[in-house]
């Protein structure tokens, strides 16, 4: 599906560019849902599971291109970018552990957070324009973000892993063209590649992220 996506986006990168070109805004109120799973010594075995949802508000711009096609068709394609750093997650738990035979027993708070940067959105928007003048449109992309997974433990060391990750985004929308601006309205949902901690005790952390969000745009045509 991946391949696919990227194909679709690259050529159309390569053709549409002669097209009017536009640039703009976007505010999205995101679900991001959390499948979390413990293994407790990486045997395989998941010893817990634990679904979590965050409701977030992020900020982005865009750069695309759009041609008209016959029969009141258009193709749109473009790219959204995220131009600070995201947390997706961030999750606590209480826990008491003790480290070693015979040692006291430690009480404390694990942790875990994910913070996403550079998070970048390649998409094609194939469209049709109705008879009110507003355009109804799919849209299809691929995602490549920078994820930084911070994981405090009192029954291990700290750890912090980075990583790219990448997801595929589908989703549907209107536009409304506004003499030289236009708005948008869409909603969509990521699915991320899934990632996952091992800590110093040899617990593996995993976490299976899911993006499902409202997004509202402001575009000015160039």
């Amino acid at each position: 599906m991946k391949k696919i996506l990227t194909s679709m986006i690259v050529w159309f990168a390569l053709v549409i560019p002669a097209y009017a070109g536009s640039f703009g805004v976007t505010l999205t109120s995101a679900t991001i849902d959390t499948a979390l799973t413990d293994d407790i010594d990486s045997n395989g075995t998941i010893d817990t599971r634990k679904n979590v949802s965050n409701d977030v508000f992020i900020g982005s711009v865009f750069l695309e291109n759009s041609a008209e096609l016959n029969n009141g068709l258009s193709m749109t394609v473009g790219l959204d970018w995220i131009p600070f750093d995201a947390e997706f997650d961030s999750r606590s738990t209480s826990q008491s552990s003790i480290k070693e035979k015979g040692s006291s027993t430690t009480t404390g708070t694990n942790k875990g957070t994910v913070d996403v940067t550079n998070h970048l959105t390649f998409y094609v928007q194939p469209g049709k324009v109705l008879d009110n003048g507003m355009t109804v449109y799919l849209t299809a992309g691929y995602v490549r973000a920078d994820v930084d997974k911070v994981v405090t433990s009192i029954s291990s060391t700290n750890k912090t892993v980075s990583e790219t990750v990448d997801g595929t985004k589908l989703g549907v929308g209107l536009k409304k063209d506004l003499g030289g601006m236009f708005v948008k309205l869409d909603y969509a949902e990521t699915d991320y590649d899934v990632i996952s901690v091992t800590t110093s005790n040899n617990t593996k952390v995993t976490g299976d992220i899911d993006n499902k969000a409202l997004s509202f745009s402001v575009g000015k045509s160039f």
